[in-house]
């Protein structure tokens, strides 16, 4: 990749397959520091291309960005801080682990009270009404993951 490439915000975006909100984010909370045209549009190199691929795995990996923004100096040079890179990704495997474990204890309960009700994993209780229309209509809960990331 060559180092004097340079790009606007939009290229990027196609680049890395992110949106130029979540890059505009990422310059907000100090991941990314693109330099600035005369006329105050942001312009991009080829290392910011591998910055955001590396933000990208760390918020999959479920770092917040305050801590992504202590971890790329480290992860962009090469003599970077392998300490601190260490420990990091050992905490947050610790801390996944540790939410595994409370995630199958939670299981185990809801197992144990369902079958003290004696209720199939499978079995459809009917309203008072006699109808299902309701328990079709509603979607599934969705689980918001912000609150996992690691701090």
């Amino acid at each position: 990749m060559r180092e004097d490439v340079e790009m606007k915000i939009g290229e990027l975006a196609t680049r890395t397959g992110v949106s130029v909100r979540s890059l505009r984010y990422y310059e907000q909370q100090g991941l990314l520091s693109p330099e600035r045209t005369p006329a105050g549009h942001r312009v991009f190199s080829a290392q910011h291309q591998i910055t955001v691929a590396h933000i990208r795995e760390l918020l999959e990996s479920g770092f917040c960005s305050s801590v992504i923004r202590l971890l790329l100096p480290a992860l962009m040079d090469a003599q970077g801080d392998s300490e601190l890179l260490r420990d990091s990704f050992a905490a947050a495997e610790a801390r996944l682990r540790s939410e595994i474990a409370s995630i199958e204890t939670e299981l185990s309960v809801l197992s144990a009270f369902r079958d003290r009700l004696r209720l199939a994993p499978d079995m459809h209780v009917r309203s008072e009404d006699g109808g299902y229309e309701h328990l079709l209509a509603s979607p599934p809960t969705t689980v918001d993951h912000r609150d996992r990331r690691l701090r």
